[in-house]
């Protein structure tokens, strides 16, 4: 009955945008991820600038790892 059970993934697996997004309205949701997918309208930079100003804290490099595949939302 408890073959190949395994201890939960760390908390620190995870991706933070997607973490973020989990707690997001529906409407702050889309509004979120357009800009996280968007990356002509908004550099890495800018988006966290932006974010932090509406009391959002989120990397520049967490972005672009969600961007580029690099995080866990991405890993098997």
């Amino acid at each position: 009955m408890l073959e190949g059970m395994t201890p939960p993934k760390p908390r620190s697996v995870y991706c933070k945008i997607q973490q973020m997004s989990a707690d997001l309205s529906e409407k702050d949701y889309e509004i979120f991820i357009e800009a996280v997918n968007d990356t002509q309208k908004w550099p890495a930079k800018t988006l966290t600038n932006s974010l932090r100003s509406r009391g959002v804290s989120v990397a520049d490099t967490t972005i672009t790892k969600h961007r580029t595949g690099n995080c866990a939302c991405f890993r098997d």
